[in-house]
Parts: C-alpha cells; sequence; structure tokens
C-alpha cells in the first residue's frame, strides 16, 4: 500500500508521497490531520492535513480544487 498527504494551507495545497512523519517533517506540528480516506479500487491511501487555522469543510474545498487541476489518478473522491 502507498501513502499520499495533501498538506492544505489557506493559500496552497501541495502533494506528498507518504505520510507525514512526526519525527521527520516539522509541518506535522503546523498541520492536523482532518480526514484520512482509501482510493477506491486502489491501494492508495490519502491523508489530508490542514493548517490549523482552516475548518474541515474548507480544507476538504481547497482539496477538491487540487484535484480539479491536478486530476491525480488515485484520487479517492469524498467517502459520504
Amino acid at each position: 500500500m502507498s501513502n499520499i498527504s495533501l498538506v492544505i494551507s489557506p493559500l496552497h495545497v501541495e502533494s506528498v508521497v507518504g505520510k507525514l512523519d512526526p519525527y521527520m517533517d516539522s509541518r506535522v506540528h503546523e498541520y492536523r490531520l482532518v480526514h484520512q480516506q482509501q482510493g477506491r479500487g486502489s491501494d492508495v491511501c490519502w491523508f489530508f492535513f490542514a493548517k490549523a487555522d482552516l475548518s474541515k469543510p474548507e480544507a476538504m474545498v481547497r482539496a477538491q480544487h487540487w484535484y480539479e487541476s491536478s486530476r491525480h489518478p488515485d484520487w479517492p473522491g469524498f467517502a459520504r
């Protein structure tokens, strides 16, 4: 299984291969995990980390916008 993290701030969304590691990546202390989801029919697990001042709905909208511009082939959609 592989992992992809989206690091979501008010102005930028960055994709990172792997899950953010609190021992290796200092951004973990500025962000919180707001969503985790397995890709449909895929072995990719997605982790959505948002800056503390973003609500989960705001972060998810920014993640969706990131997808619309990137069209990442392993995008999981969102579980309801």
